[in-house]
């Protein structure tokens, strides 16, 4: 059912997805999908949440190297399955609660606490500066990532993220 979900949103956006032609996808009927998810919104987010798997600290000594590793994996995921996806729900999340709560738990949370150990890490090697207001330097590793990614649904190359890395890293370093 969820593999059809992420079809359909695929091929007809959030707005055209319905119950029932996710249950006609997966050859079930309404009323087994209705078992598990009460509606569509929760519906798309357990095909959502297949997707997206947690990411791991990469903690290599070294702030741009993680940088690099974060952003590297960021944009392999919105170059991928699942930035189509997130392009598809992302003008829904401010309306659609389940949607929301997704969103700032599960994708945007877990990315900043990351950026933000890296950071600290980064701080106490000394490799930044202590004065940095973190989440303006998180504001603007990762805005890049959802306007080049997701609003504007082009693909990122390595290059492109490296860059914005290394920008980045002029500003705050120490």
């Amino acid at each position: 059912m969820l593999g059809a979900t992420r079809e359909l949103l695929l091929e007809r956006g959030y707005g055209g997805l319905t119950i029932a032609a996710v249950a006609d996808a997966a050859g079930v009927g309404k009323g087994t999908i209705y078992l598990r998810w009460p509606d569509k919104e929760s519906l798309v987010v357990g095909a959502l949440a297949e997707l997206w798997e947690p990411i791991a600290d990469p903690d290599t000594g070294s702030l741009r190297d993680d940088l690099l590793a974060v952003m590297g994996r960021a944009m392999r995921e919105m170059n991928g399955r699942p930035g189509a996806m997130l392009r598809e729900v992302l003008a829904e999340v401010p309306r659609c609660p389940a949607l929301e709560a997704y969103w700032r738990n599960d994708i945007v949370g877990p990315w900043v606490e990351l950026v933000e150990a890296c950071f600290a890490r980064a701080v106490s090697r000394r490799e930044m500066r202590s004065d940095v207001d973190t989440q303006s330097a998180r504001q603007v590793l990762l805005s890049p990532l959802f306007a080049v990614g997701v609003v504007g649904g082009k693909k990122m190359t390595t290059r492109q993220v490296t860059s914005w890395v290394d920008l980045l890293l002029d500003g705050i370093s120490a």
